[in-house]
């Protein structure tokens, strides 16, 4: 019985190892299951599940089968899994002191050192991470580790230097991540048709779904093919890509007269008035067999060879005047604040602003605070709560958010989509970003091509916000004593 176990087991690891190859991950991890529930505590069949777990990103998965096996902690395999368990969890400390316990071990050498230039990286300390990756140059010019470096340099601000290094991992390896990391590169650095056209490798993400969202319709890829037809553009990535996008089509009213906008319910009452040649709808009330073309909005760019500064337009919207509250009269400055976005975004860390930066801005006397922010930390809401001139409006819909910005004398907001939308309602506004801040905002320190109403505040040094408050501060004092 134990033999006829052993043979179905190694049958399914067989099986799973093939997949794993293959990098058929899901059923690589049906297998190796299957052969570990026939024979427990496999060490070779652990290791593998880990592996997996590990390339697919599953947390929960992984803690599973670690809880599982605790008695054999204390074995390499298990402090494998566990060392990036933790990194996956931030504990960055106890990940680099097991990567330091399994430096040495043959098995797992080359994924450890990686391991641990990414827990420096996420410390920061990014000079120890660019050491680890060097020494593994010297060994072998590999595509990743040119790869590795160049994300290194891009979160240093290093544009310039960031860019050689994708460019020599492209030398070894076509590869989609490093162009679509190369493209934000050439975008910072404003050359928009290369920029724009090396964006559209962001359809060759694992994760994307694709560029054809509905299967029916042409995709657009070129003007020449537009003799008025019936074009559907829909929004993808966040709320702030599609309001920072919509002034493109303007651009393409001069081609058709005959454009469908496709949104996110949330913003269909704001973006109804883009423009009366454009029809603004959402999801449910979409009928998607009337168009011959179709295009997704941050193509729009590419499509229209957009190549320089110029060639961005600003248009103001005007929404809906017609009010559900109305603000409490008072003499004090009216500001909107908003420090937070979605925290399921991959580089949330480098645009949320953590609320402790604001305490002193709130104590400023002859100013009403209003929390604009939808997407708040628990950890936070005690913090802000206890502010008696901080008004929470985090749980109003982004089109009231937009009426409320009209009674505002000024908006402060981390890099999310509130900045785009009071953009775009020429509300004025502060946008304080970090020091590697996204691409649409290049390495700009004071004024925004996309808003005329928007000025920077941006850090000095990566992670350092206080100088950023301290000029604000100052700005907010001078905008009370002016009032």
């Amino acid at each position: 019985m134990i033999s006829d176990n052993f043979e179905k087991a190694k049958a399914f690891f067989e099986d799973g190892l093939k997949y794993f190859q293959e990098e058929k991950f899901y059923q690589a991890e049906i297998n190796f299951l299957k052969s570990l529930d026939l024979v427990p505590q496999r060490l070779s069949t652990i290791r593998n599940l880990i592996s997996i777990y590990i390339k697919t990103n599953e947390v929960e998965k992984l803690d599973n089968l670690l809880e599982k096996n605790m008695k054999l902690h204390d074995l390499i395999e298990l402090k494998y899994g566990l060392a990036f368990n933790f990194f996956f969890k931030k504990n960055y400390s106890k990940s680099m002191t097991l990567c330091q316990e399994l430096l040495n071990h043959k098995d797992f050498k080359e994924t450890i050192e990686d391991l641990l230039a990414s827990n420096f990286k996420k410390k920061k300390l990014f000079f120890d991470a660019l050491t680890i990756y060097k020494k593994k140059l010297k060994i072998k010019k590999d595509y990743l580790v040119f790869y590795n470096i160049g994300n290194l340099f891009s979160d240093l601000g290093r544009v310039n230097t960031a860019y050689y290094y994708y460019k020599k991992s492209l030398e070894l390896k076509k590869d989609f991540s490093t162009l679509w990391n190369l493209s934000i590169c050439v975008l910072k650095l404003k050359n928009f048709e290369y920029g724009f056209l090396l964006y559209e490798n962001r359809w060759n993400k694992k994760e994307n779904p694709g560029k054809k969202k509905f299967s029916q319709i042409r995709i657009l890829n070129s003007l020449k093919e537009i003799k008025n037809q019936k074009i559907l553009v829909w929004d993808e990535q966040g709320l702030g890509d599609t309001i920072q996008f919509s002034r493109f089509l303007i651009d393409l009213l001069n081609f058709s007269k005959n454009i469908t906008l496709v949104v996110d319910k949330k913003l269909k009452e704001i973006l109804n008035n883009l423009d009366k040649n454009i029809t603004v709808t959402d999801y449910e009330n979409l009928n998607s067999e009337n168009f011959e073309y179709q295009i997704p909005i941050c193509s729009l760019p590419k499509l229209l060879k957009i190549k320089n500064i110029k060639d961005i337009k600003y248009n103001k919207l005007e929404i809906s005047k017609v009010k559900q509250f109305k603000l409490e009269q008072t003499d004090n400055l009216r500001v909107g604040i908003a420090w937070s976005g979605n925290p399921n975004y991959t580089l949330d860390e480098y645009r949320s602003i953590p609320f402790k930066n604001f305490k002193k801005l709130l104590n400023i006397k002859g100013i009403n605070f209003y929390k604009l922010s939808q997407n708040i930390r628990r950890d936070e809401y005690l913090e802000y709560n206890s502010f008696n001139n901080l008004f929470d409006f985090g749980s109003k819909s982004i089109f009231e958010i937009s009426q409320l910005m009209d009674e505002l004398d000024l908006v402060i907001s981390s890099d999310t989509s509130i900045i785009h939308l009071a953009g775009i309602l020429n509300v004025k506004s502060f946008l304080l970003l970090n020091f590697n801040s996204d691409w649409r905002w290049f390495n700009d320190t004071k004024k925004t091509i996309w808003y005329p109403s928007v000025s920077i505040i941006k850090q000095k040094k990566l992670g350092e916000w206080a100088s950023v408050f301290t000029e604000l501060e100052t700005k907010l004092k001078k905008l009370v004593n002016s009032k």
